[in-house]
């Protein structure tokens, strides 16, 4: 990096970690890890971020690693006290350590720093130690100098520290364009096509066959002429099915999204679309470049207006070869260049050979035995790979034994740790794929045969896995839910085998979707318990039972089978059966007592599922998910308040216990929260705060999907009585492209947001509103909510009649939120008279007395529209009725407006 450059950035990163303030030790140990690359302890703070007293904040398993952070101003200032006592608290705390961390969030003086290292080393209790005392100038250094090209360390971080997602686009010029190779040789001639091509049409598709270096020559192409344009992007194939969706794809620049296709036609642009599809429309493409914007597309199928890319030349080939730690003898590049030419990833290959010990003798052989090259380099792939089969074959077996060309980092690195990952790349067997994934070379993969994988290793990684699910769902369940999905066709076959642990059914379970469930591979619960009979569960065997019955019933009441309670009710026993198990764990009990209770509370028995409930939570071990369920059942019932209301306190409180206390459950919570009774909600929400925002927004960075849903059901309560609350949350929300979206729960929870967000923000209302709706008309199956919300959505923006169309499209308009509504539908148009009749239906369906003002409210305004004397009295009962603080002070002001002649109704008859 440019030295000028480097201490910019430094400086940039240094000034934001200043800003990071009470959540600086969060950042600090996922810092930490990532620097470390071990598996650390962070128990400094719980799950809401409240301290714990007490302990050393970080350590490491075998104990060799302390840290402790502050955010204290003057954590440098005087005789460091602050430091004193950190480091005294992390010698007691951890005497076995030998790297000792002291983090602060403040710019670091170094003088007064040094003097204080000296000092300290001197101490005898330090013999042995290392100490790293880092202010946040060291840290930022750090950063830049070692983390800021990891995307997983940047994705991490950047939600305490923004400008480094910032950084990291800039550095990597946007939309993730990536750097060509160390190995990557310059080809003139080439580059020289490819720009004049483009001076004569702006938009050029590169074909080739495979492993000739498609996408390293657009690379080089991007890198080298990075200073032709002002703005580049790079799109994979698979994010554009055409040219259209390019509308939709947002692109980071300086903090801010920006369209593509506006950047497109306003700067200089170049859009590198990797691995495009065949069909894609060039022309289009063409329409939409403005001055000095190109395109560049890679591509497997060729065609007549394609540049078709030419192998190396000899010298270019010579050169490459020339990269090994021995020089390539004249006779064997001969024999090399007569059998393989200048195929780029075939030359890769054979210098990868050579750099892992093959000598040039064994390269000649090869080229002897395997003849001419067939087309792509296949037959030569096999046995340049058999050169690496001494230093690849763990890395590769995984590959070979799932039979897919990815796998999520998080488990590769798992299974082969992450020097294996380097060597994967380091001798060109990798493509570039998106964040968190390994995906092998097409040619590569299709080399992979199951000699590459014995039975012993197969074994081996079934047991890595099996370890790797049973650990990954002691977290947040996102690990999980994520490796689950790349590996689901492996789950699913092995599963469909038989004879694999409990953990591979568990992440199946976890991971479908309802109706994607395969009840074949599930089985019967009531048959896998009698099997389990006289012995004790395996890891995750109770689980995937609890899993099972549940999936099954989502399963049949998502395809409306009327049997779906009856086998429900039936598998009841299953639980029953499970707690006479010999050797249950404490937990296993609780978590069986508990899903036998929601199992009732499904079945309409709310009495005996709370009774259950309250049972776990009077027992050793009393599960955080036990309480979310007594406030679901609790918090309408005005007897229930109390307890209602210290439940969710022991969930959100800083006093909360946070063993077991996942984002699921604590989004749970924050999700029911606006359906109690106004002064229980009101008073809860306002108390908890700050755990409630903290929560959604580092849930929602962390791609926990629950997070939009959780703030999508807040959303609607705090848009009007918490305004400040909602925006805050809705800043801290990352940017999603709805292209990106892939179920309809997903595509509502942000039509709301987006809906409630539009009512705070009066200068982006239209916009935010055009998004919402694109999101309602994006959602494949829609249910009778969602054309409720879009409706309402299409009176907020002037479409009344647009509005009535959608509800009159439903299967009946019988309950009072349908009804209300077509009471605004006939009142946006005008006919006050038929917005009565059907305002005065709702009113007499309401149940729900927390919503009676809005409804008074929207019959005062059509008995004012017709002109009727005594429509105040709705107005006034109205005011009676709220059970919200603003919206009655809002309602009380519209009424003493009215009272002094200063009102006026939206419509006279």
């Amino acid at each position: 990096m440019n030295p000028k450059r480097r201490i910019a950035l430094i400086s940039r990163l240094a000034n934001g970690i200043g800003y990071i303030a009470t959540d600086f030790e969060r950042f600090g140990g996922l810092f930490v890890q990532a620097l470390l690359e071990l598996p650390l302890d962070h128990r400094g703070l719980n799950l809401l971020g409240y301290p714990v007293a007490g302990v050393v904040d970080t350590t490491n398993g075998d104990g060799k690693v302390a840290v402790e952070y502050s955010d204290r101003k003057d954590y440098f200032s005087g005789d460091m006290d602050k430091a004193r006592g950190d480091l005294a608290h992390a010698l007691a705390g951890a005497p076995t350590a030998e790297k000792i961390f002291l983090l602060s969030g403040q710019p670091s003086r170094p003088q007064v720093a040094q003097e204080f290292g000296r000092a300290m080393l001197d101490l005898p209790e330090m013999e042995g130690k290392t100490l790293y005392l880092w202010g946040a100038v060291e840290i930022a250094t750090q950063l830049v100098d070692h983390l800021i090209l990891s995307d997983a360390v940047v994705r991490r971080l950047s939600p305490y520290l923004p400008d480094l997602e910032r950084i990291r686009e800039e550095e990597a010029a946007s939309r993730m364009v990536p750097e060509p190779l160390s190995s990557w040789l310059p080809r003139d001639d080439i580059d020289m096509a490819i720009a004049e091509r483009l001076r004569q049409k702006p938009v050029l598709a590169i074909g080739g066959v495979g492993g000739v270096g498609k996408t390293a020559t657009v690379q080089a192409f991007a890198h080298r002429h990075q200073d032709d344009y002002e703005v580049r992007i790079w799109l994979d194939g698979d994010e554009l099915r055409r040219v259209d969706d390019l509308q939709a794809v947002p692109l980071l620049r300086a903090g801010e999204s920006r369209n593509v296709v506006g950047l497109m036609q306003t700067l200089r642009c170049l859009l590198v679309i990797d691995d495009a599809p065949a069909n894609l429309d060039m022309t289009a493409l063409e329409r939409i470049c403005g001055k000095g914007t190109h395109v560049l597309l890679t591509q497997r199928s060729t065609d007549a207006q394609s540049f078709d890319l030419p192998m190396l030349d000899r010298l270019q080939s010579s050169a490459l070869l020339g990269l090994a730690p021995v020089k390539c003898p004249e006779a064997v590049f001969d024999k090399i260049w007569g059998t393989v030419k200048g195929h780029p990833l075939t030359l890769s290959l054979i210098l990868a050979a050579v750099n892992e010990g093959a000598t040039w003798e064994d390269i000649l052989e090869d080229c002897e035995v395997i003849g001419d090259m067939e087309v792509g380099g296949r037959r030569l792939t096999d046995v340049l790979l058999e050169r690496l089969r001494p230093s690849l074959t763990k890395e590769l077996s995984v590959f070979a034994w799932s039979g897919l060309p990815v796998c999520d980092e998080d488990f590769l690195s798992f299974a082969i740790k992450p020097l294996g990952i380097r060597k994967l790349k380091g001798n060109s067997l990798t493509a570039p794929d998106r964040n968190r994934a390994v995906r092998l070379h097409d040619v590569v993969h299709a080399s992979l045969d199951g000699s590459w994988c014995t039975n012993e290793r197969s074994v081996e990684l079934e047991h890595l896995l099996d370890t790797y699910l049973v650990e990954a769902s002691r977290g947040e369940g996102l690990d999980l839910w994520r490796n689950a999905r790349v590996l689901l066709p492996k789950l699913e076959d092995m599963v469909a085998r038989g004879g694999t642990p409990p953990s591979f059914l568990f992440a199946l379970l976890t991971t479908w979707d309802a109706l994607e469930t395969r009840p074949e591979l599930v089985g019967e619960p009531l048959e896998i318990v009698r099997r389990m009979a006289g012995r004790k569960p395996g890891p995750l065997e109770i689980n995937m039972v609890i899993e099972s019955i549940e999936q099954l019933f989502l399963y049949d009441k998502e395809r409306h089978d009327p049997a779906a309670q009856d086998r429900l009710r039936e598998r009841l026993a299953a639980f029953d059966k499970m707690l006479e198990l010999p050797s249950l764990t404490l937990r296993e009990i609780a978590e069986l007592l508990h899903h036998k209770g929601k199992a009732l509370k499904r079945l309409g028995d709310s009495s005996a599922a709370a009774d259950l409930f309250e049972q776990v939570l009077s027992g050793p071990v009393p599960l955080h998910e036990a309480r979310l369920q007594l406030v679901d059942l609790y918090k309408g019932q005005a007897e229930k308040e109390t307890r209602a209301t210290q439940l969710v306190d022991e969930m959100l409180g800083p006093g909360a216990n946070t063993d077991g206390l996942t984002y699921s459950v604590l989004l749970g919570v924050i999700e029911r929260l606006p359906s109690g009774s106004g002064r229980w909600r009101a008073a809860l929400i306002d108390r908890h705060a700050a755990s409630i925002e903290q929560t959604i927004v580092s849930a929602a960075n962390a791609g926990a999907q629950h997070a939009f849903d959780a703030f999508a059901a807040l959303g609607r309560y705090i848009s009007l009585e918490r305004p400040e609350l909602f925006r805050s949350i809705f800043d801290g929300l990352p940017e999603v492209e709805l292209e990106r979206l892939q179920s309809d729960r997903e595509r509502a929870a942000r039509a709301e947001i987006f809906c409630e967000a539009a009512r705070l923000s009066p200068a982006s209302a239209v916009e935010l509103r055009e998004k919402a709706r694109a999101h309602y008309l994006a959602i494949v199956k829609p249910m009778q909510f969602h054309h409720q919300r879009h409706a309402e959505l299409l009176i907020d923006m002037g479409k009344p009649e647009d509005a009535e169309t959608i509800l009159r499209q439903q299967t009946s308009l019988d309950t009072e939120w349908l009804e209300r509504l077509m009471a605004r539908c006939r009142l946006g148009q005008g006919d006050a008279d038929g917005a009565l009749k059907w305002v005065n239906r709702a009113l007499a369906k309401l149940g729900a007395e927390r919503f009676r003002s809005e409804f008074l409210e929207l019959r005062h305004d059509i008995r004012s529209a017709l002109g009727e004397e005594d429509a105040v009295m709705d107005l006034e009962a109205a005011v009676a009725a709220s059970q919200k603080e603003n919206e009655r002070l809002r309602l009380q002001r519209k009424l003493d407006d009215l009272r002094v002649g200063n009102f006026s109704p939206p419509f006279r008859s």
